[in-house]
């Protein structure tokens, strides 16, 4: 990771913490979490690295579900963050460490790795494979999700949106716009707050295309075993966007 990187979480970790909620946001409770949960499987008496943990509400999660987890992350601030969320009876084990170099972590150590919208803002896609496949036994599963590249509003897309729905408080979608979806840049987005203002710093997104994450998963020498674009588990008029077109995109990869 770039010292730029590094400085954009760490001047937007107490913000970013925040918006989470030691729980995700509603479009990870009710699109994301629910497929990647069922694409890991079992976790039970399993090892499981959650890469880019953040302030470790799925490393958490998964402890009380009975895994033995790791969470690496290059915030020293959401790092602690994590510390102060976690009951030390979960046995969660968090470290400073960076997803594209992952030495510190010995070959063949996790059954799991996990890797929850983070490839979408590193640079590192092939490194941080490579170093997923390594750390991984053998049969081990890696499950990681981004923003859809086709459907990506942080990337070339955008919705054209019309009024604000007074019942669900969001504007409604009139038609999603894409453009330049094959073009790979790096783009500068601010998140928002639940009150709607600006996050401290912008963050980085590296736009790929689909074929571009399914390359370099199979030359690192994983082989894709299922490839998912969620939709709502609940049928909610403040998912009705989501509905329309897919927000996330996951896959799941095994290490043969």
């Amino acid at each position: 990771m770039t010292d730029d990187l590094k400085e954009q979480w760490e001047a937007n970790a107490r913000v970013f913490a925040e918006l989470i909620g030691d729980r995700g946001t509603p479009h990870h409770r009710i699109i994301l979490n629910p497929c990647v949960e069922r694409l890991l499987g079992d976790v039970q008496g399993k090892t499981l690295l959650d890469a880019g943990c953040g302030e470790g509400y799925l490393s958490r999660y998964y402890a009380k579900m009975g895994a033995e987890v790791t969470g690496v992350d290059i915030s020293a601030g959401l790092l602690e963050r994590a510390e102060a969320l976690t009951n030390s009876s979960l046995g969660v084990s968090y470290r400073s460490g960076d997803i594209c170099s992952l030495d510190e972590l010995d070959d063949a150590r996790f059954d799991l790795v996990l890797c929850n919208l983070v490839l979408l803002n590193t640079p590192c896609l092939d490194e941080a494979l490579s170093e997923f496949r390594r750390i991984l036994r053998p049969s081990g599963i890696l499950v990681f999700s981004i923003v859809h590249p086709a459907f990506d509003f942080y990337g070339p897309g955008d919705w054209e949106m019309g009024e604000k729905d007074p019942n669900t408080g969001r504007r409604t979608g009139l038609f999603f716009r894409v453009d330049r979806y094959t073009e790979e840049l790096e783009y500068k987005r601010y998140w928002r707050t639940r009150e709607g203002e600006k996050f401290p710093e912008p963050f980085s997104f590296y736009h790929r295309t689909i074929s571009t994450y399914v390359k370099a998963i199979l030359e690192s020498g994983l082989r894709i075993v299922a490839l998912e674009e969620p939709l709502p588990s609940e049928d909610s008029e403040f998912f009705d966007r989501e509905r329309r077109v897919p927000f996330f995109m996951v896959f799941k990869a095994v290490k043969e």
